[in-house]
């Protein structure tokens, strides 16, 4: 791949953002690869030093973390990872696909308020997470996972959350079972 090839993928990455393409397409110099779990696709994310605050984002043209609402998106990150890291010991990316209910159960620890405000938060916050390729949301199946953007966490990034991770409640039978029940 020549340099005028790499700086049209760069350009795409800072107006599009992570794409998918078929497996066998190779990567820029300077570009993750990160395989689907069917290996079938693969994503393409820029890739930059795990240092890199957001001057640095800024000078590369490329998206900084995903700041609306942040209580509300980080507690939705935080369920999502929990229900969808598979092995906190392993690597994080891809995950496993957790549906919407399992997510909720995780989320709905995070305080206790009105069911309608809990969900108009939780999908403000789902809808943020997938535009910004932090999960993948596929809204009319009900199911979530890590999104690329979670690949690209450097070791350290990974001790914090695996330790967030073992303080964070598992998503129980019991709770989803109660969630399912019609009222009465």
């Amino acid at each position: 791949m020549n340099s005028a090839d790499t700086a049209l993928w760069w350009a795409r990455a800072r107006a599009l953002g992570p794409a998918r393409h078929q497996s066998g397409t190779p990567a820029p110099d300077g570009f993750l690869r990160l395989l689907e779990p069917d290996a079938s696709e693969v994503w393409l994310l820029p890739a930059h030093p795990g240092t890199a605050g957001p001057w640095m984002l800024d000078e590369l043209g490329l998206n900084g973390p995903t700041v609306e609402q942040p209580n509300t998106t980080a507690r939705m990150l935080a369920a999502v990872v929990r229900c969808c890291w598979t092995d906190p010991e392993a690597a994080i990316w891809p995950g496993q696909d957790a549906d919407w209910d399992t997510v909720m159960s995780v989320y709905r620890t995070f305080g206790d308020r009105d069911e309608t405000v809990v969900h108009r938060a939780a999908t403000g916050a789902i809808r943020r997470l997938h535009s910004g390729a932090w999960v993948i949301w596929d809204e009319d199946q009900r199911v979530v996972r890590l999104g690329p953007r979670c690949g690209t966490w450097e070791n350290a990034d990974l001790t914090v959350l695996r330790e967030l991770y073992r303080t964070l409640p598992a998503p129980t039978p019991e709770t989803l079972e109660a969630e399912e029940e019609p009222d009465a």
